[in-house]
């Protein structure tokens, strides 16, 4: 677990007033962060130390206006990442928030890899069975393809996987037999 992360996702989490303000709080951080990602020139100015805080500051609450409402605590939290030159966490601190959220609603997030993209039904059955198996009151699933994948998939929940693939079960027979 990142640790400058993690202080920054707690923090955030725990000065939200309720659970809708950590919903609307989490959006805000991963739609800041999708937008960083995908426009380089937005994240180059914004990363860029020749720039004066105050207008990465000002391209913020222009760019993400929704961030300035009343309370204001997404704002001041990304004036925050800004003064203290942590901008570039941004991602790992949404990853880090969404991972302190779902433990503290009880639930979890399901990361399935397949070869092909999986249909709705496939990726629900998936999602459920380990919602139940790990007693999760919630499950987030995301199929994610590995063309390169033969037979089966892998399912990464949290820290734990499980390779349920063909080349997976080949290996751990193959240990099997070394010993």
């Amino acid at each position: 677990m990142p640790v400058v992360e993690a202080r920054y996702a707690e923090a955030l989490i725990t000065a939200v007033p309720s659970a809708v303000a950590a919903d609307e709080a989490g959006a805000a951080l991963s739609e800041l962060s999708r937008l960083l990602k995908v426009d380089a020139d937005l994240n180059f100015f914004m990363q860029n130390p020749v720039v004066p805080d105050a207008v990465k500051k000002e391209t913020a609450s222009k760019v993400f206006p929704d961030a300035a409402k009343p309370d204001r605590l997404f704002f001041n939290f990304i004036n925050l990442l800004i003064d203290k030159k942590r901008l570039a966490l941004l991602p790992d601190i949404d990853k880090e928030y969404a991972k302190i959220k779902n433990k503290m609603r009880n639930g979890i997030d399901v990361t399935v890899v397949s070869a092909r993209p999986l249909d709705a039904g496939q990726l629900e059955t998936i999602r459920e069975k380990y919602r139940v198996r790990y007693g999760a009151a919630y499950a987030n699933a995301t199929n994610v393809t590995e063309p390169g994948l033969i037979g089966g998939v892998r399912v990464k929940i949290g820290d734990a996987f499980v390779d349920d693939t063909l080349s997976g079960h080949l290996k751990k027979l193959q240990t099997y037999f070394d010993d």
